[in-house]
């Protein structure tokens, strides 16, 4: 089913624990990190239903509930929905229409590979129809 979704939500483990808490790694790339940014949302909010030119993406759920719905630009593609927790990190590749519901109030930590300054965020991001 990757090949149809690209989209993968991961739970990260610890990969070090002591007396004095974890290390948890979140993102081991080899792509560069442009940007990381913090979402909240109210219950029932919905954000993007876009698609991005050039930019992949990562969000890790901090707090709260979130639905993901995802769908590949392929004419007749399924559209994919998956709860999000906390502790939960997904991977949103560019090409893939992406769009948020917050099933209660949450936060989300948001990283991409292209920065958002300025009009960058507006010139690789290509709004569609509404999946929520």
């Amino acid at each position: 089913d990757s090949l149809m979704n690209p989209v993968k939500v991961t739970r990260p483990e610890p990969v070090f624990v002591d007396e004095r808490g974890s290390i948890t790694d979140l993102i081991n790339s080899t792509e560069p990190i442009h940007h990381i940014g913090r979402l909240v949302f109210t219950p029932g909010a919905v954000r993007a239903n876009h698609y991005h030119k050039e930019s992949d993406q990562y969000d890790f759920i901090l707090e709260g509930e979130i639905e993901l719905a995802t769908k590949s630009l392929e004419e007749g593609a399924e559209v994919h929905t998956v709860i999000l927790k906390p502790g939960d990190l997904v991977f949103i590749p560019r090409h893939i229409i992406h769009a948020y519901r917050a099933v209660k109030d949450s936060t989300v930590i948001n990283v991409t590979s292209t920065s958002r300054a300025g009009m960058k965020y507006e010139e690789d991001t290509i709004r569609v129809d509404p999946l929520f």
